[in-house]
């Protein structure tokens, strides 16, 4: 039994640095809030690069950081917000000292929270929804061609940094293809230490956890959907509707839909660590792995995807963004899996990507065995020989490799 739990991979759960103790400096409280709503922006990335050595910290559920390193500037980043830099913070905490102060940030995105919606489910909704998913083979991946793509990859630790771009071909999932593959033409890495290894586990994460692979007929099931008929998009037939669970109030979203085609155009949805254990984690794995001491505290996702229309009327996601919040503890050591860590780069508890996709006019001609497969990611999952060779490839990808700096 425990040769088998060895050959569990836990991604996302570890660290690249272990979290050094507290600093002698006086700690001071950041609130960081939405320019707009005022309310407190959740897990929030606050970071520094000084004298050569990384620090941040990350905002609670409620918009509220504790910094106890000492910096010259902070910069103050979240997937959904306009970066921001705050200068001279070094004298603000000498100043502050334990009192709060608090740091605005604009949104990317049209915010999405209270509007008016019907009170009740009109009928025409689950409908709709149903011929979307069964369509949603030919529609979303009917595509047998490949486009273009352009992936950045942040990811933040307590003492690392770590960045990276990708850009490249990307081969669809398709009816001929059972999974997407990719040539790469540039890959471009930053890190805060010697670290070199390519991540592209959230870059999978995006393509296979895609909002139309969640959409089918028991997510219609298990949730309830109102429409706002006050949204403007850019035709008549396009209704925003929001959802959400009635069992879990960690899942719950907007999506807009073409009522005349009955297809998705967009949508956003936020899941928390009660419905991602439920959905992405096998149960029975889980369990297992409780018997030898792991334990997921945190597991929060976001994801965000605008799909457009290629010229043979099929759909693509042309823009995508993912925000995953993973934090677990194992309770033994376990000198194989730390290795395997060594060799692909591990996880972190704090990451962010987004994703391009473009289609091109002329598509190269390009050698079957140039295509470097890109397997389904994953958070807990037995593992062969075969599938670690895989991922150590996949994270040994030729790039340029440059140390981070201040910004």
């Amino acid at each position: 039994m425990k040769s088998a739990l060895e050959r569990i991979l836990f991604v996302g759960a570890m660290l690249f640095s272990t979290v050094e103790g507290s600093m002698a400096q006086s700690v001071i409280t950041v609130v960081v809030a939405d320019a707009d709503t005022h309310q407190g922006v959740p897990h929030a990335s606050l970071y520094s690069k000084e004298d050569g050595r990384f620090h941040s910290a990350m905002t609670n559920e409620q918009g509220v950081a504790h910094i106890s390193f000492a910096c010259n500037r902070l910069t103050v980043s979240h997937l959904n917000y306009q970066q921001r830099i705050v200068p001279n913070l070094k004298s603000q905490i000498s100043n502050l000292k334990s009192e709060r102060d608090t740091i605005f940030l604009t949104p990317r995105y049209r915010n999405v929270g209270q509007v008016v919606v019907t009170p009740r489910e009109p009928e025409w909704i689950r409908r709709c929804l149903k011929k979307a998913v069964r369509q949603k083979e030919t529609v979303y991946w009917g595509h047998e061609g490949c486009d273009r793509f352009d992936y950045h990859t942040q990811s933040i630790g307590t003492n690392s940094i770590y960045r990276m771009q990708l850009t490249g071909w990307l081969r669809h999932k398709s009816q001929a293809h059972k999974h997407y593959a990719m040539v790469a033409d540039t890959a471009a890495l930053v890190a805060a230490d010697t670290t070199r290894l390519t991540d592209t586990s959230n870059l999978r994460r995006m393509l296979y956890e895609d909002f139309m692979a969640d959409l089918d007929n028991a997510f219609i099931r298990h949730h309830r959907f109102y429409a706002n008929y006050e949204y403007r998009g850019g035709s008549p037939d396009e209704i925003e509707l929001r959802f959400r669970s009635p069992k879990n109030v960690d899942d719950h979203g907007v999506l807009v839909i073409d009522t005349a085609r009955c297809v998705i155009l967009s949508a956003y949805r936020h899941t928390g660590t009660k419905t991602n254990r439920q959905e992405r984690i096998d149960g029975l794995m889980y369990r297992m792995a409780q018997v030898f001491g792991y334990r997921i505290d945190t597991f929060i996702r976001d994801y965000r995807v605008a799909y457009a229309q290629r010229p043979d009327g099929t759909l693509y996601p042309a823009q995508v963004s993912y925000k995953l919040v993973y934090g677990g503890r194992d309770g033994d050591s376990d000198s194989r899996q730390e290795e395997f860590h060594e060799q692909t780069g591990g996880g972190f508890p704090n990451m962010e990507a987004t994703l391009t996709i473009t289609p091109a006019d002329v598509v190269p001609a390009v050698a079957d065995s140039a295509w470097t497969t890109l397997p389904p990611s994953w958070y807990i999952k037995f593992n062969s020989d075969a599938d670690r060779r895989e991922e150590i490839q996949l994270s040994s990808l030729p790039a340029v490799f440059s140390i981070y700096e201040e910004e």
